[in-house]
């Protein structure tokens, strides 16, 4: 590659990396020539470059600025033609139609309430370091317990520790439960969140899964095939609002799950991250309230509701609470104080019950909205999935579709959502599916957004 082009394409990764963002001002040309030793026909080349590429734009007599970029394809993303090679950090909020990120849509949360939390809780800063345990601060353990206890969920205080996040206690749990049982091996039910398998991997567990199609229930008898074929050392599951269909488990199975568990003396991993953000009158009871013998290690955060940013979670270990501590000393010591400090006061003035139903409320048209556009623009034999809670929608469409072969073509028009075939471990990945974000629709800013998505799907190559 000559200079022109060395020195072009250093720009655009930049520009694309979002070190130059819109609106800044590029280097002058004589400053490019200085910093990388080149004539300034060369510069002038390479800016003329990314000129064409709708990546700058020249101001007369003022050099030149960095241009929004609406719905050009991000050249660093391993993307082959079939749109394989994808992965979910991938899908960011960079485009103006991010249904494929995995993040909630910040814009849709009140945290003013939050910020003068923080400010008033760290007038006691210099008091609470004293206290600052590897169990937690006690401010929050107790608030956490009261709320739970509100909703139907006794929760034995002195085995909730608060984590860095939702997926340290996922880590922690993993940690515990295979060291003690000495079997590398989890049962995870799937579809399932594409960082717990990166978290697995990591961990060096192998995974054996047991998918769980929507709308209906557990097929006991398989999964107690799998659990005595590859003995695992516990179950993985997300009994409510299930990432990525939103869908909860029925009562029913939740108790039939945990008398399956009990009878192999298997642990079970709950995930409950999504528990805020029902779309009923009330949260849906946990795993964890079924729980009569502390086998169940329920985890949870307010990362996805009151707090993204401010890594607080938490994790009832049951019998699991000591080896669960003495990894957590060895790993992250504490979480951040002044985080847990904020969301003790806040839940404890009571503040939260407001944002948290603003939050729902919003969440709530957002999937209305889409939901009513999909019904119209997706091609027949298209399948919604009504979720329950959470900020996800799952769309099926008919078999022999390809969704991920489809997300070049998306990106290409500003938008992105996340292929079906991440969410599973199967040797046949559900290439028909796909997983939206309703929480970044807008149907007024984006109301032609749904009927550009259908023709992405069906455009011919």
């Amino acid at each position: 590659m000559n200079k022109t082009g060395q020195l072009s394409q250093r720009f655009r990764h930049a520009i694309e990396q979002g070190h130059l963002r819109a609106g800044d001002r590029m280097p002058s040309l004589r400053k490019v020539c200085q910093d990388h030793k080149i004539s300034i026909t060369t510069a002038q080349r390479a800016y003329a470059e990314l000129e064409k590429l709708g990546l700058i734009e020249s101001l007369p007599r003022s050099g030149f600025r960095v241009l929004a970029r609406s719905s050009a394809l991000p050249s660093n993303l391993p993307l082959n033609s079939d749109g394989s090679g994808i992965r979910i950090e991938h899908l960011t909020s960079a485009l103006p139609m991010p249904w494929g990120c995995p993040y909630m849509n910040p814009a849709l949360i009140n945290t003013t309430p939050l910020n003068r939390a923080l400010t008033r809780a760290l007038r006691d800063y210099r008091y609470a370091l004293s206290g600052n345990a590897s169990t937690g601060y006690e401010g929050l353990r107790r608030e956490l317990t009261l709320r739970y206890l509100a909703q139907g969920v006794e929760l034995d205080g002195d085995e909730l520790l608060v984590t860095c996040g939702g997926m340290e206690a996922l880590n922690l749990a993993i940690r515990a439960v295979t060291k003690l049982s000495g079997s590398q091996a989890m049962l995870v039910l799937t579809p399932a969140f594409p960082a717990l398998f990166d978290q697995l991997d990591q961990l060096g567990v192998t995974v054996h899964t047991l998918a769980t199609p929507p709308g209906q229930p557990l097929d006991l008898e398989r999964m107690e095939q799998l659990i005595l074929q590859h003995q695992p050392a516990g179950i993985l599951a997300m009994a409510n609002f299930q990432h990525p269909t939103g869908l909860t488990m029925s009562d029913h199975d939740k108790a039939a799950l945990l008398a399956l568990a009990d009878r192999h003396r298997l642990p079970i991993i709950e995930d409950d991250t999504y528990r805020e953000l029902y779309f009923g009158e009330s949260a849906p009871l946990p795993l964890k309230a079924y729980d009569q013998k502390g086998s169940v290690l329920y985890c949870s955060s307010f990362s996805k509701s009151l707090a993204p940013g401010y890594r607080v979670g938490w994790i009832a270990a049951g019998r699991y609470r000591d080896s669960i501590l003495g990894l957590k000393l060895c790993s992250s010591l504490s979480t951040p104080l002044p985080s847990q400090m904020a969301l003790a006061r806040l839940l404890s003035g009571g503040q939260h019950e407001d944002m948290l139903s603003l939050l729902r409320s919003r969440l709530q048209a957002n999937w209305l909205a889409m939901s009513q556009q999909l019904a119209v623009q997706m091609p027949a034999g298209a399948r919604q999935i009504t979720p329950q809670g959470g900020y996800f929608l799952w769309l099926e469409l008919p078999e022999g579709s390809d969704c991920r072969a489809r997300l070049p073509a998306a990106m290409q028009r500003g938008m992105h959502f996340a292929p079906g075939s991440l969410f599973f471990r199967d040797a046949q990945p559900r290439l028909n599916a796909m997983r939206l974000n309703f929480s970044y629709f807008d149907p007024l800013q984006q109301h032609n957004g749904v009927a550009m998505l259908a023709e992405s799907l069906t455009k011919l190559d």
